[in-house]
């Protein structure tokens, strides 16, 4: 082999490792596992179903009305105590299990949730996911003047906008829907 062969071979065999991609390990089951343990699953489980709880209550006592007796409400409990036990079996590990461990194995390798385990269960990784509901539920009433403004806007310009095209026409405009209300924060825990 001469000389020029051999350079030739050395450089295109350096060009082919530097830009072969590095192929990361997928996580383990096991590993996504040890993550959602380390992020408290199960605590996060009780505080999105602390926060589903109330607004439903809310909105199934809007919907009765103010006229329900003393047992038409306890029937109420009971139905929405039902609507819950089966939203929490819905969330139950063994149920989303398999999803956690699809999206988390798709989205990050190996080394990536080996690094997340670590941070999560360091002192303060779990400072932070103690704080994080908190954080998310002052954001969502920080946000709420804000798209409250913005439903309103849109609801003007579409109903200009509306106008404008079935004028065009000739034709009376339809009554509009209003967009649905911004939904309200979730409540921050409190407590852990």
């Amino acid at each position: 082999m001469s000389t020029l062969s051999r350079s030739l071979s050395i450089l295109l065999l350096s060009t082919a490792l530097c830009a072969a991609p590095a192929f990361a390990a997928r996580p383990s089951d096991a590993q996504i596992d040890q993550l959602m343990h380390s992020m408290n699953y199960e605590r996060m489980k009780g505080e999105m179903l602390k926060q589903m709880r109330e607004p439903a209550e809310m909105m199934a006592m809007a919907e009765a009305g103010d006229g329900l007796s003393d047992k038409q409400r306890e029937a109420l409990a009971r139905s929405l105590a039902r609507q819950m036990s089966m939203v929490e079996e819905m969330l139950d590990w063994k149920a989303v299990a398999p999803i956690y461990r699809k999206v988390y194995g798709e989205t990050f390798d190996a080394a990536e949730v080996q690094a997340l385990i670590d941070f999560y269960g360091s002192p303060a990784g779990r400072s932070i996911m103690e704080k994080m509901p908190l954080a998310i539920g002052r954001t969502m009433q920080e946000l709420q003047p804000l798209m409250k403004t913005m439903f309103e806007r849109m609801q003007r310009e579409l109903r200009d906008e509306v106008k404008d095209i079935v004028d065009g026409d000739g034709k009376t405009a339809p009554a509009l829907y209003a967009p649905p209300a911004p939904p309200s924060p979730p409540q921050p825990a409190t407590g852990g």
